[in-house]
């Protein structure tokens, strides 16, 4: 049953293609900063985001897609990306707002098709 909230097989698939490069650069960052007592504050910042990912590529895994709730959850996990400010991680974290910026405009509302390249 197709309804406003719904995604295409082919859309579902670029999403979940997007999430997984998405959820590689968050387990990155974490990782880069898992191992002095100092970049603690940040990695915990990223460890909603991270969560927040896994949900969503449950919610694409499933039958059941929900844009309000995706767009919701992808601006939490833009939220946690921009809190994180340890030069450290700067790069990777570059990678993953842009891959936000990218599932924000792919799941907008506004947009019935569209055509970003997954790298």
């Amino acid at each position: 049953m197709a309804t406003e909230s719904s995604f295409s097989p082919s859309d579902q698939s670029k999403i979940r293609s997007r999430l997984r490069t998405l959820r590689a650069s968050l387990e990155q960052a974490r990782d880069a900063l898992m191992h002095f007592k100092n970049d603690r504050p940040d990695r915990d910042k990223l460890e909603p985001a991270a969560r927040r990912v896994d949900d969503l590529m449950h919610m694409f895994v499933s039958n059941s897609c929900n844009r309000a709730r995706g767009l919701l959850w992808i601006r939490e996990i833009q939220t946690g990306v921009e809190q994180v400010t340890n030069h450290k991680v700067t790069d990777v974290l570059r990678d993953a707002q842009a891959d936000v910026s990218a599932l924000l405009e792919m799941m907008s509302p506004d947009r019935n098709h569209f055509q970003v390249e997954v790298n």
